[in-house]
């Protein structure tokens, strides 16, 4: 997992791409604590927020371009 300084610092891009591998990554840890290969429950809800974090940036993003793209029509 990357900080948050450094998923600021990282392109649309990669967030997009590093978001594909947090989900798939989701899903296997999700599947490790439902059979019962992983003891540790909390990967779980830390995954989840890292997810949410990636998404919360990339809207930042999408919001920065909107106010951009207002200001170049005025």
């Amino acid at each position: 997992m990357l900080s948050t300084q450094e998923l600021r610092s990282s392109t649309r891009k990669e967030l997009i791409a590093e978001l594909k591998t947090s989900r798939k990554e989701l899903l296997s840890v999700r599947m490790g604590v439902k059979t019962k290969h992983m003891k540790d429950v909390s990967l779980v809800s830390k995954q989840d927020q890292y997810i949410a974090r990636i998404k919360t940036i990339l809207r930042e993003f999408d919001l920065e371009d909107m106010v951009k793209n207002a200001n170049k029509l005025n």
